[in-house]
């Protein structure tokens, strides 16, 4: 999860300006003020980046940035259906 996490907090970080120290594993994406309509720009960012569909439960204010970067894990492992 590492990389998949450095990736994901970086695209976080890019995207919204949030300093890179504000993002950890354990913060939802609430918690940087994200309205759901804000994240449709990184969740289009990281299935770019990914080449995987974020399903949108991972998507959602309260998921955690360890939690997207855990789905996009199992995405590319396979071991979860894309939606």
């Amino acid at each position: 999860m590492p990389a998949t996490y450095d990736t994901a907090r970086s695209i976080l970080t890019s995207a919204f300006r949030v300093p890179e120290d504000e993002i950890r594993p354990e913060r939802t994406l609430e918690q940087p003020d994200l309205d759901s309509l804000a994240l449709t720009e990184p969740v289009r960012v990281l299935h770019e980046r990914f080449g995987v569909k974020v399903d949108g439960a991972y998507a959602a204010r309260g998921t955690t940035v360890a939690q997207v970067a855990g789905h996009l894990d199992a995405l590319r492992a396979g071991t979860v259906a894309s939606s």
